[in-house]
C-alpha cells in the first residue's frame, strides 16, 4: 500500500522515516542552474540538517560543486570534519573565545558578530594564527550582528591587529515570507539597501571582501539583486519552499518522503467498555503503533488522522511509545500493516502541512521535532537504500 524500497519488515523497531537523497541534491542543482556559475552557494546543514540527520545529507552534497556548509552548533561542525566534510564550515554566531583553538584543529571559520570579537579571538589564539573569519553585520533584523557603524572599525582591527583572513560579510534578511509582515517587501529592501551601503564604505576603505552574502532560501527565490556572489540555503534544499513571489521558477522537491509504522494490535471494543480515558458508545475496533510522544509525535495529534490501507483513521490517543487508533473503518486490516503518518498510503496522502496546520507549528517546527533517539531514519538514493541512521549508530 505504499511506495517504498525499505526492507520495513526486518525493523527492529517497526517505525521510520524515509529521506530521499536525490531530492536534496536535485534541489540543489535547481539553485545552481538558476544562480549560475558566479554565486556560490552555502547549504545551512544546522539543526542536525533541519531535522533531517546532517551527516548521511553533507556527505552526499559534499560530492557537488558548492562553496560550504554553515551551522551554528561546533558539535555538527565536528562531525562534519570527522566524516570527511573537507569543504569549507562556517560557523554562525556561538562559540567563547576559550574554544577558539578547536577552530584551528577542525579548520572552522567563527563569526564575529559584536564589537571586540577579533580581538579576543586573537587574544585567545594568538595574532600570529592565520584563521579564516566571516564578519556579520545587522541591517536591521536585530538579532545578531555589528551595527552598519561598527563594522568597518571591526574590520580594521582585523586588517592591522591580527592574521586573521576575512572570508566573507554577511548579513540575514528578515521574513521575507511572512503573512505577519505586510510591508515585507519595503523592509527587506531596506535591508539590501543597507547591505549595499555597508559595502560602499567598506570598499571605499580599501577592503576587497571574497565573499558578500545576504540571502538565505527566500531571498535567493525573491530578489536577485540581493545574490551577490554567495547565497545560503537552508529550507529550500529539504523541501518545496517557495515564497509567494518566486522569481526562479525552481522545480524543488520535499526530501522526506514518509513516516510510516506498523500495526501491533487490533481489537475490538464493545459499546460501555473503556479505551484510556474514552468511553465506547459503539463497537469500535482498536489499533496500536509503536510510535508515540517520544519520537515527537506530539499529544496533540489526538484527534487528527493517519493511513491506513489507504483509509483515513482517527487517533484517539498518544502515549509515550504508542498511539492509539480508531480502525473501525478498516475491517481488512491486519497486524504488519503499514500506518502512514506522513506520505502515500493507497490512493490518499497525508502532507506536512496538515501536520502543522493540526499543531499549529511551522514545517520547520515540525521537522526538527522528530526525534533520532528512538526510530530510524533511512536514507534512499536512486531508488536504494543507503543508510540507515539511529542513535549514533549508522547501519
Amino acid at each position: 500500500m505504499i511506495d517504498s524500497s525499505v526492507d520495513y519488515k526486518n525493523l527492529p523497531r517497526p517505525t521510520w522515516a524515509e529521506i530521499d537523497i536525490d531530492a536534496i541534491l536535485n534541489n540543489i542543482n535547481e539553485y545552481k542552474k538558476a544562480l549560475g556559475n558566479k554565486v556560490e552557494i552555502i547549504v545551512a546543514a544546522k539543526g542536525n540538517g533541519y531535522g533531517h540527520g546532517m551527516l548521511p545529507i553533507v556527505k552526499a552534497i559534499n560530492e557537488l560543486d558548492i562553496y560550504g556548509f554553515a551551522t551554528g552548533n561546533m558539535y555538527e561542525a565536528i562531525e562534519m570534519r570527522k566524516h570527511g566534510i573537507d569543504k569549507p564550515i562556517q560557523l554562525f554566531a556561538h562559540n567563547f573565545p576559550e574554544t577558539a583553538d578547536l577552530l584551528v584543529k577542525y579548520d572552522l571559520m567563527p563569526s564575529f558578530v559584536k564589537p571586540g570579537d577579533a580581538k579576543s579571538f586573537a587574544d585567545a589564539l594568538g595574532k600570529d594564527v592565520a584563521l579564516k573569519v566571516w564578519v556579520k553585520c545587522d541591517t536591521g533584523l536585530g538579532r545578531l550582528g555589528l551595527l552598519p557603524e561598527e563594522v568597518l572599525p571591526e574590520l580594521e582591527y582585523i586588517r592591522n591587529e591580527t592574521s586573521f583572513k576575512i572570508e566573507g560579510l554577511y548579513s540575514h534578511i528578515g521574513p521575507t515570507d511572512s503573512d505577519k509582515n505586510p510591508k515585507k517587501d519595503e523592509y527587506n529592501e531596506g535591508q539590501i539597501s543597507c547591505f549595499n551601503k555597508i559595502i560602499d564604505d567598506i570598499e571605499a576603505a580599501g577592503f576587497e571582501i571574497p565573499r558578500y552574502q545576504l540571502s538565505s532560501t527566500y531571498a535567493t527565490q525573491r530578489y536577485e539583486k540581493a545574490w551577490y556572489n554567495t547565497v545560503c540555503i537552508g529550507t529550500g534544499v529539504f523541501a518545496n519552499a517557495k515564497p509567494q513571489k518566486d522569481s526562479c521558477g525552481l522545480k524543488l522537491k520535499d526530501c522526506l518522503k514518509g513516516i510510516h509504522s506498523r500495526l501491533i494490535s487490533k481489537k475490538t471494543l464493545k459499546a460501555g467498555s473503556r479505551c484510556l480515558n474514552m468511553l465506547m458508545e459503539n463497537d469500535r475496533v482498536i489499533g496500536v503503533i509503536p510510535f508515540g510522544s517520544c519520537d515527537g509525535f506530539s499529544t496533540r495529534n489526538a484527534g487528527g488522522e493517519v493511513l491506513l490501507n489507504g483509509v483515513r483513521c482517527k487517533i484517539l490517543a498518544v502515549c509515550l511509545e504508542h498511539t492509539v487508533l480508531d480502525i473501525t473503518n478498516v475491517p481488512d486490516a491486519e497486524i504488519g500493516d503499514v500506518v502512514t503518518l506522513l506520505g502515500q498510503n493507497g490512493e490518499r496522502r497525508i502532507d506536512v502541512s496538515e501536520y502543522c496546520e493540526r499543531l499549529g507549528i511551522s514545517v520547520i517546527e515540525f521537522w526538527c521535532s522528530l526525534s533520532f533517539h528512538s526510530f530510524p531514519h533511512i536514507y534512499v538514493r536512486e531508488g536504494q537504500p543507503q543508510e540507515e541512521v539511529i542513535y549514533s549508530y549508522n547501519k
